[in-house]
C-alpha cells in the first residue's frame, strides 16, 4: 500500500515540475517575441545571395542522352602527318623505346613494311596497336586518315 502512494506522490510532483517548466518556456517565448521585432522579409538581393551560396556544388547526369552530350569532344582540325608524329609517334619512334623501330632506321621500317603488308598493312597495326604500342598511339583522337598519314609520314622519313 506504501508503495502505491510512493508513486502517487512521485507523479504528482513529476508533473507539477514539468508544468512549471512548460509555463517558463512560454513566459520566456512572449517574452522574447516582445522584445525582438519580427524580422522584415528578405529583398532580392539577399535572396539571391542566399541561393548562391547555397547553390548545388556539381550536377549529376542520370540521363544517358545528356550522358552522351555531356562528354562529346570539341571538333578539331585535321593534323597532317608530320604534326600527328610530332605529337604522338616521336616518344617512341624517336628513340626506339620498347623495340619500336626509329624514324630513319630503313631496315627496321623496310623488314616491317614487308611483313605488315606495306602502308596500309602499317596504318591498320597502328589503329589497331601492336605489341607495346597501343591503339592509335595511345591517341584515341586521332583519325584513321591522321594515322595513315603519319605513318606514310615515318616511312618517307625512313626512306620507304
Amino acid at each position: 500500500m506504501e508503495q502505491q502512494n510512493h508513486d502517487k506522490v512521485f507523479f504528482v510532483n513529476f508533473s507539477v515540475v514539468i508544468g512549471i517548466l512548460a509555463g517558463i518556456a512560454f513566459v520566456i517565448a512572449a517574452v522574447a517575441r516582445l522584445v525582438i521585432p519580427s524580422l522584415p522579409a528578405p529583398d532580392a538581393d539577399q535572396m539571391a545571395a542566399l541561393n548562391n551560396r547555397i547553390k548545388p556544388v556539381t550536377q549529376v547526369f542520370t540521363d544517358p542522352a545528356a550522358l552522351l552530350k555531356a562528354t562529346a569532344k570539341p571538333a578539331r582540325a585535321a593534323m597532317g602527318g608530320e604534326e600527328v608524329v610530332t605529337k604522338v609517334c616521336s616518344a617512341c619512334h624517336g628513340t626506339g623505346v620498347l623495340n619500336a623501330p626509329k624514324i630513319g632506321d630503313a631496315a627496321a621500317w623496310g623488314e616491317r613494311s614487308k611483313s605488315q603488308g606495306g602502308l596500309d598493312g602499317l596504318t591498320k597495326k597502328a589503329i589497331a596497336g601492336i605489341n607495346s604500342m597501343p591503339a592509335r598511339g595511345g591517341d584515341p583522337d586521332l583519325s584513321d586518315d591522321e594515322m595513315h598519314a603519319a605513318v606514310e609520314f615515318m616511312l618517307k622519313k625512313s626512306g620507304g
